[in-house]
């Protein structure tokens, strides 16, 4: 019986000597561009690989570094996967038992004993997208002659050679010698013959004098190396991100103007800011409470309305259209749950809006921005802009 389960070494090796594999690969294409990049440098001066260069340095990255670092990350874990899915494959053919007792496909009697059970694809070999599925092997105590079958009791068969000429099936004899083994296929048809050899020293792998070497180098064993390409790799990330800061802001320059212009107003600079626009409006004896201060400010405000002519609701209303207009160039907004109403006595409560993150979403709900670009807010509260082209800028 076939086992797949491997000691962890074998796994190992399997995965380094892949990462070597690749990485000798990706260093082709880089020093052909370094060869070039040397040549094209003024007379007598030169650079060390990997290059003190920034240009020399961000092609190596993309070319060699960045996947050197991808598969020194993902070492363990694709490492771990592998044994476990040798471990679930060994699983299956352990727990795979025949749901009935076949006949022998050679003599027809019915006394078979298992010899081997193996996972292989049913029907097409090459559909790796097809669960693996357990083929027992069995040999029949009367003839002597082995027959398959697949779990549910499905006789296999072998997949017939087909003649590319008339397509009929065609026969075929092997041919063994130290060297290789050669396979003759000929149709009874149209005697159309061809031949496929392998060759059995394909399998005996050449000592490769250079392998630890560059394991070292590839597989970042050499703590120093390694350092060096986190620390680059580390850099250009911050480079990238300060990159798209810069454009970020230089895209949307129109919002950050409106920052700028809108009145940052201090808390002791809000109750004289509103007495004198209240009062002409009939509202009297305004004062703010002691703020509540913590991720946010809130303040709370109260007031009597003067004017006992005028409705419950209409108060509510005035006060909350008056407040909101005054407010409208500062960095303070009326709360959503609006004004509250009792016998002429109202109070209410304030958010002062102070980061960059929110005093941006604060113009852009405020809907007044100089440039002729339109602001949207998308389903999923992203600010977005359009830009004069029609392309959308995410804020």
């Amino acid at each position: 019986m076939i086992t797949h389960l491997k000691d962890r070494q074998y796994y190992v090796d399997l995965y380094d000597r892949s990462t070597v594999e690749e990485a000798r690969q990706n260093i082709k294409h880089y020093d052909k561009f370094f060869d070039e990049f040397q040549e094209k440098l003024p007379e007598g001066e030169t650079i060390e690989k990997p290059g003190n260069a920034l240009v020399s340095n961000v092609f190596y990255m993309q070319s060699v570094g960045m996947e050197l670092l991808n598969r020194y990350e993902n070492r363990d874990d694709c490492i771990d996967k592998w044994i476990l899915d040798d471990e679930s494959r060994d699983l299956q053919i352990s727990n795979a038992r025949l749901n009935k007792e076949p006949n022998c496909q050679h003599c027809d009697k019915d006394v078979l004993r298992i010899i081997d059970k193996s996972l292989m694809h049913r029907g097409d070999n090459n559909n790796i997208n097809m669960p693996e599925e357990v083929l027992f092997m069995l040999r029949c105590t009367h003839c002597n002659k082995n027959s398959a079958f697949w779990e549910d009791g499905e006789a296999w068969v072998a997949k017939s050679t087909l003649c590319p000429k008339c397509s009929n099936e065609m026969t075929h004899k092997t041919n063994n010698s130290k060297q290789k083994l050669t396979f003759i296929y000929t149709c009874s048809v149209c005697q159309y013959s061809y031949k496929e050899k392998i060759n059995l020293n394909e399998n005996k792998k050449e000592l490769d004098p250079n392998y630890e070497k560059d394991r070292i180098h590839c597989c970042l064993i050499d703590e120093a190396f390694r350092h060096h390409l986190f620390e680059i790799r580390r850099g250009f990330t911050e480079m990238a991100e300060l990159g798209k800061y810069f454009k970020e802001r230089d895209d949307n320059k129109h919002i950050y103007e409106a920052i700028k212009e809108l009145k940052k107003t201090k808390i002791a600079e809000i109750a004289p800011l509103l007495q004198p626009t209240l009062k002409k409006a009939g509202y009297i004896e305004f004062s703010i409470d002691k703020p509540e201060i913590g991720k946010d400010v809130f303040v709370g405000f109260s007031c009597l309305d003067s004017k006992s002519d005028r409705d419950d609701y209409a108060s509510k209303k005035t006060l909350e259209k008056l407040i909101k207009k005054e407010l409208d160039d500062t960095n303070w907004r009326l709360m959503s749950d609006g004004v509250s109403y009792r016998l002429g006595y109202l109070s209410g409560r304030l958010h002062a809006y102070e980061s960059e993150k929110d005093l941006k979403q604060l113009i852009i709900k405020r809907g007044k921005l100089k440039s002729k670009q339109k602001v949207n807010i998308s389903d999923d509260n992203n600010q977005s802009v359009e830009g004069p082209n029609g392309e959308k800028i995410i804020l």
